[in-house]
């Protein structure tokens, strides 16, 4: 914080009219493992971004060197860049309204300080469920990922800010082999904390997958109901919706819902909310990077679009307060909106109750290829590699290989039949599972 502070003040004595100084250090270990650890590697990185404007002339300049000679260099850089830039008739100023949002669940200190030892024991237990669950099955790819961070920011409006955080990712890959068939079986999670990892649990599920689809097979093509498993919707949620939300999008003309607000644009059973807050969120954190307060922001309520997703520029070109969705997935890059945790809110029906009351139908249990689907015309294209096929109310057959495809818009308004109560988090997306009344898919 010190060198922000002194970052933002030389720069206002060589004449700039405004500054902004984001600094962010972080620690990342990754660990890859198969049938025993094979790597472990833990990478430290520390960076500022100098943000300056000199009337409506704005320009940025990044260093990874943290140093008082390096930021009276950085300073005079940025300073000096802006004076040549081009006037940008849409800015008008920097946050000015810092703050603290009550967050929690953001920092684990355990996390933070985590065990080598304990990390290598957790990993290899792991590995063991998976060798012992069947001796058809074999571990065959997986990874660990845990991150800690420290942000901080400073302005020339007096304002100063710093938050710490950390993150856990992990995702556990098992194959199975049988008379010429083989299959495959994984599980993953994202979390903030180290105790919200069940390790031996997805491990167990991972090999108990892949014997499960050893016989699975391609169903014929058709119109069907089909039924999304929490994590695989939440997986569609996000690619498809996070940027029509994002407020630059819409000002730029590139997003479908750009004339659409206060219109219905779902069915009224779905209510999806941006929430910065929510506790242990993949993203919760009490201010966004800019550091404006972070918040609950109902996007769409009862079928109705309430709002887009703002940081402090595209709100006050809309004349409208920040949603405290600035974020910055790089320390040398410029914020820009994006949603925090988009969370499509759960109903009251449990996933065990909806594939009850299917008669036929699709049960979703892994897909690949969803990212290449189309947020602009909301054309959802996705290969099943994991499902059921439901009959009379129960999981018959072991499904894969058949592609789904689909407006999205169009499902989103007419097409979601029943939302589960169980919610699960895929990165910062969050869904329950939700029951399809009709999509098609393209089989054998």
């Amino acid at each position: 914080m010190e060198l922000a502070e002194l970052a933002v003040k030389k720069t206002l004595s060589l004449g700039a009219s405004e500054a902004e100084a984001y600094l962010k250090r972080a620690r990342t270990t990754r660990v890859e493992f198969a049938e025993e650890i094979e790597n472990f590697k833990t990478i430290e990185s520390i960076g500022m971004t100098l943000r300056v404007a000199l009337g409506k002339k704005t320009a940025t300049y990044s260093t990874s060197i943290l140093d008082k000679d390096e930021i009276a260099e950085v300073t005079a850089k940025a300073v000096k860049i802006a004076k040549v830039a081009p006037e940008d008739p849409h800015w008008k100023h920097l946050n000015q309204r810092f703050g603290k949002a009550p967050a929690e669940g953001y920092y684990d200190p355990k996390l933070a300080n985590l065990d080598y030892q304990e990390v290598v024991k957790t990993l290899n237990s792991a590995i063991n469920q998976m060798k012992n669950y069947d001796k058809r099955v074999r571990p065959t790819r997986g990874s660990l990922t845990t991150s800690t961070s420290n942000t901080s920011i400073a302005n020339s409006y007096n304002e100063t800010c710093e938050r710490e955080e950390t993150n856990i990712g992990i995702i556990m890959s098992t194959k199975a082999e049988e008379n010429k068939m083989e299959s495959t079986g994984s599980e993953y999670e994202h979390a903030r904390s180290w105790a919200a990892i069940a390790f031996e649990d997805l491990a167990l599920k991972a090999a108990e997958k892949a014997i499960k689809f050893l016989s699975a097979k391609p169903i014929p093509s058709g119109k069907i109901t089909v039924i999304f498993r929490n994590q695989i919707f939440a997986n569609i949620l996000g690619v498809i919706l996070s940027g029509p939300m994002n407020a630059d999008w819409v000002q730029k003309g590139r997003s479908p819902l750009s004339d659409k607000l206060g219109k219905e644009i779902a069915s009224k059973n779905v209510n999806l909310v941006d929430d910065g807050l929510i506790r242990g969120g993949w993203q919760t954190r009490p201010f966004d990077d800019e550091g404006h307060q972070t918040q609950k922001t109902p996007v769409i309520k009862d079928g109705i679009l309430k709002s887009f997703l703002y940081d402090t520029y595209t709100a006050l070109k809309d004349n409208v307060e920040s949603t405290g969705n600035a974020q910055r997935p790089s320390y040398w890059m410029n914020p820009q909106p994006s949603p925090s945790n988009l969370i499509l809110k759960p109903g009251k029906t449990s996933p065990e109750e909806i594939i009850q009351e299917t008669r036929k139908g699709i049960y979703i249990e892994e897909t690949i290829g969803e990212w290449l689907s189309n947020p602009v015309s909301g054309n959802l294209n996705a290969t099943v590699t994991h499902g059921y096929l439901i009959e009379n109310g129960e999981l018959a057959k072991p499904v894969k290989g058949v592609v789904i495809s689909g407006s999205f818009y169009e499902i989103l308004k007419d097409g979601i039949a029943i939302i589960g109560s169980d919610l699960r988090n895929s990165g910062q997306n969050y869904s329950p599972t939700v029951k399809l009344a009709q999509l098609t898919i393209a089989g054998k």
